[in-house]
C-alpha cells in the first residue's frame, strides 16, 4: 500500500477531531470579540491532506494528472471559477478573510482532485467505511459523556476539540423533553447539529462495511449513532434523515424486488415510523425552537439585503458576519455573530449570482454523473444489495437538503472534508 493511501486512511480516521491551532489578526475581530469563523485556523486534518498530497505528488502515476492539465476543455472552467473568486476576494471589505477562504476552497480542491483520480477497490472503501464507523463511535462515545454529566468532558478531549461549557453557559444549545431542559451533547464538533449531520451522512457511507465479514463494529456504531443522533435534538437532521431513509429504501425495494433483505426488512419499517414520527410532530418541534428560528428568520433577511446590495459578485467569501455586522449593528452586537442558516443564502449572499449559479451546475453535473453511471463505484450492485453509487446519491442528497437549515458543509472543518470525500467519491474516474 502506497504512503498516500495511509496518510489517506489516517485522515478519515482522524476526521471527527478537531484538533487545531486558532491565529487572532485584527480582521477576525467584530465588535471586539473573536469570530471563530473568521479565524485562520491549522487543524490536524488539514496536516494531513497537505501531507497526501505531497506524499501522492511524489508517488510518480501522474499520467493522467498530466493529461488533465493538458485538457483545455477542462482547464478553461476551472480558470473560470479561480479568476472568479480572486476577484470577489478582492473586491470584499475584509480581504484577509476572504483569502483565507479562499485557501481552504484550494486545500479541498485538490483533496477532492485527489479522491477522484485514485481507483478504490471494494475492499478499500470497505476499509474508509470501518474507519468511518470508528469515528463516528468515538464521537458519539463523547457525546453521551456530554450528555449525562451536563457538560463538557473536559482533559484530553480538549485537546481533540471539545469546547468548554455547561449546561448554564449563556448560548448553550438545551433541549426540552417533557418539561425538563437537557444539554444538547456537541461531542467534539462545533454544534449539536453539525454533530447530528455528520453523523447522518458517514452512518450512509458505512453501508459497504455491512456486506464485509468483520462487520460487528459497523452494526455497534451504527446502533449507538441512532442513540447519539436523537439526543442531538436536530429537528432538521431528523426530518432530513427520516426522508432519506425511507424514500432511499422504498427506491431500493422497487429497484430490486427483494423483500427477503434483512437491510430492507430492518430500515424500511424505522424509516417509515421515523418520518410518520417527524411530520406528526412538526408543528410541536418548531414551537419548542421558536426562539432559534426566529433568529434565522432575522438572519435570512440580513442575507437577503446583503443579495440586494452585490447580488452579482456578493460581499466576498467568508464575509457575511463582517457585512452582517455593518449592515444591522444591532445583531452584530449580540451573539448571534453566525453566517445565515441557510446553505445557498450564504453562497448567494457571498459570491453573488455567479457563485450561486456554478455550485448548482457542479451539483447538477454530480448527479448526472451518478446517474449516467460515469461513476465506478457500483461494485456491490448485486441483489439485496444497495450499489456504493446509491450510497452516494443518499449522502450527497442529504447534504444538499440540510443545507436548508443550515451552514456547516460550508463553514466547519469536519463537514467540510466530509462533503469533499462524497463529492470527490463521486468523481472517480473508471
Amino acid at each position: 500500500m502506497a504512503l498516500h493511501q495511509i496518510l489517506f486512511y489516517l485522515l478519515v480516521l482522524f476526521l471527527p477531531i478537531q484538533l487545531g491551532r486558532h491565529f487572532w489578526p485584527s480582521w477576525t475581530y467584530i465588535f471586539g470579540l473573536r469570530i471563530d469563523y473568521l479565524s485562520p485556523t491549522v487543524y490536524l486534518t488539514d496536516l494531513l491532506i497537505i501531507a497526501v498530497l505531497i506524499s501522492w505528488g511524489f508517488s510518480g502515476s501522474r499520467s493522467k494528472e498530466e493529461r488533465f492539465f493538458k485538457n483545455k476543455k477542462r482547464l478553461i472552467p476551472l480558470g473560470f471559477v479561480f479568476g472568479f473568486l480572486i476577484i470577489n476576494c478582492y473586491l470584499a471589505q475584509n480581504q484577509g478573510a476572504a483569502f483565507y477562504k479562499f485557501v481552504k476552497i484550494i486545500e479541498l480542491i485538490f483533496l477532492g482532485f485527489y479522491l477522484s483520480k485514485n481507483r478504490f477497490s471494494f475492499s478499500l472503501i470497505s476499509s474508509i467505511s470501518s474507519l468511518l464507523a470508528i469515528g463516528i463511535f468515538f464521537s458519539g462515545f463523547v457525546a453521551l459523556g456530554q450528555f449525562l454529566k451536563a457538560s463538557s468532558l473536559g482533559g484530553l478531549f480538549w485537546w481533540l476539540g471539545e469546547r468548554t461549557f455547561n449546561i448554564s453557559t449563556p448560548g448553550i444549545a438545551r433541549g426540552v423533553f417533557r418539561e425538563r431542559i437537557f444539554l444538547r451533547p456537541y461531542s467534539i464538533f462545533s454544534h449539536p447539529n453539525s454533530l447530528a449531520g455528520y453523523l447522518l451522512v458517514s452512518s450512509i457511507l458505512t453501508l459497504p462495511a455491512l456486506f464485509q465479514k468483520n462487520k460487528f463494529l459497523v452494526f455497534i456504531s451504527l446502533a449507538f449513532m441512532t442513540l447519539i443522533f436523537v439526543l442531538t435534538d436536530s429537528w432538521s437532521a431528523w426530518m432530513v434523515g427520516g426522508l432519506i431513509i425511507f424514500f432511499g429504501f422504498l427506491v431500493f425495494f422497487l429497484k430490486n424486488r427483494n423483500w427477503e433483505s434483512g437491510l430492507v426488512k430492518g430500515f424500511f419499517p424505522m424509516g417509515f415510523f421515523l418520518s410518520f414520527f417527524l411530520f406528526t410532530t412538526f408543528y410541536h418541534r418548531f414551537s419548542l425552537k421558536k426562539d432559534s428560528l426566529d433568529k434565522r428568520v432575522i438572519l435570512n433577511r440580513v442575507a437577503i439585503k446583503l443579495i440586494s446590495r452585490r447580488p452579482i459578485m456578493g460581499v466576498g467569501l467568508n464575509n457575511f458576519i463582517p457585512a452582517m455586522s455593518r449592515q444591522d449593528p444591532i445583531i452584530g452586537q449580540s451573539y448571534w455573530l453566525q453566517p445565515v442558516h441557510n446553505l445557498y443564502l450564504l453562497i448567494l449572499a457571498e459570491t453573488g449570482v455567479i457563485g450561486l449559479g456554478l455550485f448548482l451546475v457542479f451539483i447538477a453535473k454530480s448527479y448526472q454523473r451518478l446517474f449516467s453511471g460515469s461513476c465506478r463505484k457500483d461494485r456491490l450492485a448485486k441483489p439485496g444489495r444497495p450499489s456504493f453509487r446509491f450510497c452516494l446519491g443518499g449522502c450527497l442528497t442529504a447534504i444538499l437538503l440540510l443545507g436548508l437549515f443550515d451552514h456547516y458543509w460550508l463553514t466547519l472543518q469536519q463537514n467540510q472534508i466530509l462533503m469533499t470525500l462524497v463529492l470527490g467519491l463521486i468523481w472517480q474516474e473508471p
